[in-house]
């Protein structure tokens, strides 16, 4: 994969700029600023670049070696890493943070760069809110993905993964998280997986692929939603509501069915996850006024070549504002801290 759009970098120029998340969005920042000549340090709290594409997306869709590829470019161009490290303000744990060893403040990046890129993606997956979610056997995707990606590109064992060989594996969800899992399911076995979507499959936007798997034997149920997860000790199966759209919105009817299942995998999205905990205007200008600025997932979530699109627009309004703003020192760390607490207050 490439991140960046030059043979060789220009001449160096007196600034440096800190890219926090190894993501899409934050390697093609990085690769347009190194080539424009800028200092590109890049934080991230994962052992190597690549964020979701390295860490979650099956490797039969993108080999982690097209991925290690682009960093390395990217490192041939100057962008210097610092991997294993997880940049904090005021930021909750989250997925992924046990591969972290190293922690350095929001405020000390302030202090050290000229401005910030915060392209830290969505790597908390949102919770199924039903009861028996609890039950052993019931995953959410990001933890399943992630947790096969690393036993096959050789950071943990395969005690690690769960064992679905010969299991029935009911998947809720339709988009291409989903899609992730049901490749996955099957390579590891999976007798028979079945997804179920609460629209249908003509709104789903993986519907090609969705397609795809049905021809390969995976089933599909359309217009329905889990209300619970039954079993005793472990998942046994899926109670659904049948679903209506009216006015375009998605209607719970009285009309019930259950699927039988030994796991079921929940991909309903992710969230964003910043070292800002909460980004209440981060449509607004206000922090980028502070020379902070955001990309990708972490705004919301986005496809692989949309991530790297807005990499490089946000770079580009970097460097905008790098040589018309930074040189006079606007907002010096101090008041740079006063605009983010009136950010998470809501009073920008």
């Amino acid at each position: 994969m490439r991140f960046y759009t030059c043979r060789e970098a220009h001449e160096p120029k007196p600034f440096r700029v800190a890219v926090i998340g190894a993501g899409p969005a934050g390697l093609s920042a990085a690769g347009y600023l190194a080539c424009r000549g800028y200092d590109a340090h890049v934080y991230d709290k994962m052992p190597e670049g690549g964020g979701m594409v390295a860490f979650a997306i099956p490797e039969s869709r993108i080999p982690i070696r097209a991925v290690r590829e682009g960093v390395r470019a990217l490192e041939r161009l100057s962008v210097r890493f610092h991997f294993r490290t997880k940049v904090v303000y005021d930021s909750p744990r989250e997925f992924g943070d046990e591969w972290a060893e190293h922690f350095v403040s929001l405020e000390k990046l302030l202090s050290e760069f000229d401005a910030l890129l915060i392209a830290t993606g969505a790597w908390r997956p949102r919770k199924l809110k039903v009861p028996g979610v609890e039950l052993p056997g019931v995953y959410d995707a990001l933890s399943l993905l992630h947790t096969v990606k690393m036993a096959r590109i050789g950071y943990h064992s395969w005690e690690h993964v769960p064992d679905l060989e010969g299991r029935r594996v009911v998947i809720v969800g339709a988009g291409y998280t989903a899609v992730d899992v049901a490749i996955e399911g099957r390579l590891l076995g999976a007798e028979k997986i079945t997804m179920v979507y609460r629209r249908s499959l003509e709104q789903s936007y993986a519907r090609a692929e969705i397609r795809k798997l049905i021809a390969e034997g995976v089933g599909f149920v359309e217009y329905a939603t889990p209300v619970r997860i039954l079993g005793k000790g472990k998942v046994e199966g899926v109670e659904f509501a049948k679903t209506k759209i009216i006015g375009g919105n998605v209607v719970t009817t009285d009309e019930r069915f259950v699927l039988d299942a030994d796991a079921v995998v929940y991909a309903i999205g992710q969230l964003p996850t910043s070292p800002i905990k909460e980004i209440v205007c981060a449509s607004e200008r206000v922090l980028e006024e502070a020379g902070i600025f955001f990309a990708g997932d972490v705004i919301t979530p986005r496809n692989i070549g949309t991530a790297i699109r807005e990499g490089r627009a946000a770079a580009e309004r970097i460097e905008e504002w790098l040589l018309r703003k930074a040189p006079r020192r606007v907002f010096p760390v101090a008041m740079t801290g006063r605009l983010i607490a009136e950010v998470l207050s809501g009073k920008c």
